[in-house]
């Protein structure tokens, strides 16, 4: 359906509770108050955007890697992929 957007699921404080311990919670709860936290889905690879961004640049212009296999490597699309490479 055009427009419509598929939001995440939620999941109740109360069950992360449960799966990583009432003390990672608070400290979760005090390190970041009324935040709406995003959990991917696996842990990335680097520690910040300029990181991998750096790492994509190497890939193409150090290794020569192609465009395509570099967006499957760090799982983004071939155009992101394209335009972390050629912006200044």
């Amino acid at each position: 359906m055009k427009g419509v957007i598929d939001l995440p699921d939620t999941v109740s404080i109360h069950r992360i509770k449960e799966v990583i311990g009432e003390e990672a919670v608070q400290k979760m709860i005090d390190s970041f108050p009324c935040t709406q936290l995003y959990i991917p889905n696996r842990i990335p690879d680097f520690p910040d955007l300029e990181s991998r961004n750096q790492y994509i640049k190497n890939l193409y212009y150090s290794a020569g890697k192609a465009i395509d296999d570099i967006a499957a490597k760090v799982d983004l699309s071939s155009d992101r992929v394209r335009k972390i490479i050629y912006q200044r």
